[in-house]
């Protein structure tokens, strides 16, 4: 009798504590602001990769007020990133380390407008999340972006330069405006 209690016991606290997933439904809004490919993401935050030449400019006091070095407050800084059809164009921020020197008028942030190669976007249903990925070639730089997009429309956007280190960025999506 006492081993069933404690097999009963132990079943009902292992049930109990088990994670619960919902899932989002098929009519949900942001299956709908991905397909439309019309997404304008607007970044809040950045999170440079933090390396000793970063730390030496955090030391001189350079970064913004109410950031540290491995998370730059954006908030208030007219940056995007932009998906409208077949088209991509950025404007974000750079902190960082260029690998490769840059020659003079070369872009400082992330800046680019054009069309996107290697386009991929999916929905992993584990994660209840989207992934979008592209790349783009500018006259300065080659940058991979991979963009998660969560239900709540906050957003993580990566992105890899050959000539920079990796930057992340943290936002929010919406729709773009018909008048944009």
């Amino acid at each position: 009798m006492r081993s069933s209690f404690t097999f009963l016991l132990t079943i009902s606290i292992l049930y109990g504590c088990s994670s619960s997933k919902t899932a989002i439904s098929d009519s949900h809004a942001i299956h709908s602001l991905v397909a439309s490919k019309q997404i304008e993401f607007t970044a809040t935050s950045a999170n440079p990769t933090v390396t000793q030449s970063l730390n030496a400019v955090a030391n001189s006091g350079l970064i913004p007020p109410g950031s540290t070095i491995s998370r730059i407050d954006l908030m208030g800084n007219g940056n995007y990133l932009k998906i409208f059809g077949d088209s991509v164009s950025a404007n974000l921020p750079y902190y960082g380390e260029r690998q490769f020197g840059g020659g003079y008028g070369s872009a400082t942030g992330i800046e680019f407008n054009g069309l996107p190669d290697n386009y991929t976007q999916e929905f992993n249903s584990d994660k209840q999340k989207y992934t979008i990925s592209f790349q783009v070639t500018d006259t300065s730089d080659r940058y991979t972006i991979y963009i998660d997009i969560y239900p709540s429309k906050s957003s993580v956007v990566s992105v890899n330069m050959a000539n920079r280190n990796a930057i992340q960025y943290n936002g929010n999506i919406n729709a773009i405006k018909e008048n944009e």
